[in-house]
């Protein structure tokens, strides 16, 4: 009997030491350390790349552009509308889990998305995984139906290329949904809007949460790979 249960401890023991060594391999990623791979503060906006098989994301940095443009009302000749560039919020993601799998090369991040108005819904959100090509992009302006579009002082009577911006668009990417939370945000009578992301990555991948109107949190995900606790 003694001799049996010696045996069955010796393989509850092993079996732990197992387990546990199985999973040494993941790994809690402070957020503090994630802030480290973050790039692009409150630079680049949300928006798409055209091309023959569908549309890419592609984030474009308008912050060093001082671009106006006038609609004139055609009939009194007086100018009735003036481009300027809006003020940006930047999105701030507030993680609640963020862990590494290195042997199998899974990240997994959960959270709340702030830095939206309040009625924002979740469909609005572009967040994706991906890797990351570096581009310019090109601004233009073309004549509108409801007015005399000027630019410099000269009439817009065709589209032109007005300015070339920084840009970067994603490839070997993976979309994913964000959702609506039970709990509703601080001071407001909106709930939280949430994300849980799984999935596989290399050193290349980038995260990327994205909204209409406001700057891109950006992180440089892959390189959690390379760079041990």
């Amino acid at each position: 009997m003694q001799a049996m249960l010696k045996l069955f401890l010796t393989f509850i023991g092993c079996f732990f030491t197992t387990l546990s060594f199985a999973q040494t391999h993941i790994e809690v990623v402070e957020y503090d350390k994630l802030l480290n791979y973050k790039v692009n503060e409150n630079r680049f906006e949300f928006g798409w790349l055209p091309n023959a098989y569908g549309k890419i994301p592609c984030f474009r940095d308008y912050t060093k552009t001082e671009i106006h443009t006038q609609l004139v009302d055609k009939k009194k000749d007086s100018v009735f509308y003036t481009s300027t560039e809006p003020e940006r919020n930047g999105l701030k993601i507030i993680p609640d889990k963020i862990a590494l799998d290195r042997e199998n090369r899974i990240f997994n991040i959960s959270g709340q998305i702030s830095g939206a108005w309040e009625w924002v819904t979740p469909s609005e959100f572009e967040i994706f995984v991906g890797h990351r090509t570096d581009t310019v992009s090109d601004i233009t302006v073309s004549p509108n139906l409801h007015g005399d579009i000027y630019f410099n002082g000269t009439k817009v009577e065709k589209t032109i290329v007005i300015a070339t911006v920084p840009a970067f668009y994603l490839t070997n990417f993976k979309k994913f949904e964000a959702y609506i939370g039970d709990k509703k945000m601080a001071n407001s009578d909106y709930k939280e809007i949430l994300f849980d992301i799984s999935v596989a990555v290399d050193q290349k991948s980038v995260l990327v949460f994205g909204l209409s109107s406001r700057y891109a949190e950006i992180f440089e995900i892959g390189k959690l790979l390379s760079n041990q606790q």
